[in-house]
C-alpha cells in the first residue's frame, strides 16, 4: 500500500479511523480510532499497514 502506515509510527496531525490492510493490498475486517499524535496499535499479523479511512478535521479553536 502506498498510504500504508507501519503498527507504532505516529499519526502525527493525521488522526482519526485506520483500517487494517494485508501485505498484498486486501482490506480486513480491523478497524482502529488513534487520536492524532498518538502511535498507531499492532496489527493481526506481521506485514500488515493501517490505511487511514477517514481523518479527523483540524480543530477552529485557538
Amino acid at each position: 500500500m502506498a498510504n500504508g502506515m507501519k503498527p507504532g509510527q505516529n499519526t502525527g496531525k493525521s488522526g482519526g479511523i485506520f483500517q487494517e490492510h494485508g501485505p498484498r493490498g486486501g482490506a480486513k475486517d480491523n478497524f482502529a480510532t488513534v487520536a492524532d499524535n498518538k502511535p498507531l496499535p499492532p496489527t493481526t499479523r506481521p506485514g500488515n499497514v493501517w490505511t487511514p479511512v477517514h481523518t479527523t478535521p483540524d480543530s477552529s479553536r485557538k
